[in-house]
């Protein structure tokens, strides 16, 4: 496919499992500086946690009876210039690390955990 034929497709929402969703979206609002339903009802299957500058895309919490074994099929990659810290910020809000992830022997992501156990990855980048 050619760059011209994708016309208007775009990433618009990325989905992930829970079956807390208000314990996910607590994380992810405070992960990402997104915005939150003030209320997610008991029989809600989706909440929608949207970027307040409008430049990312949505994330989307899919209600779970649970999270499938690692690893998980979808995961977000979160860039950083700094990694270590956020990944300090990111286990405070919850996050936990994976036992005995196989890692390469240079690596610039860390493998992480949300509170449902989807994992993530925050990887180091260079300052713009």
């Amino acid at each position: 496919m050619r760059p011209d034929e994708t016309g208007d497709l775009r990433l618009a929402t990325v989905c992930v499992n829970a079956t807390d969703m208000d314990r996910a979206a607590d994380f992810w609002s405070a992960t990402l500086g997104y915005r939150r339903p003030d209320q997610i009802g008991a029989k809600d299957q989706f909440a929608k946690l949207e970027d307040p500058a409008g430049t990312g895309p949505a994330v989307l919490l899919q209600r779970a009876d649970a999270i499938p074994p690692t690893p998980t099929p979808v995961h977000l990659d979160l860039y950083t210039s700094n990694r270590d810290a956020h990944i300090e910020r990111l286990l405070q809000l919850g996050a936990t690390r994976p036992q005995h992830w196989p890692y390469p022997p240079e690596h610039d992501f860390v493998v992480l955990q949300d509170t449902e156990g989807n994992e993530f990855c925050v990887i180091a980048v260079p300052a713009d």
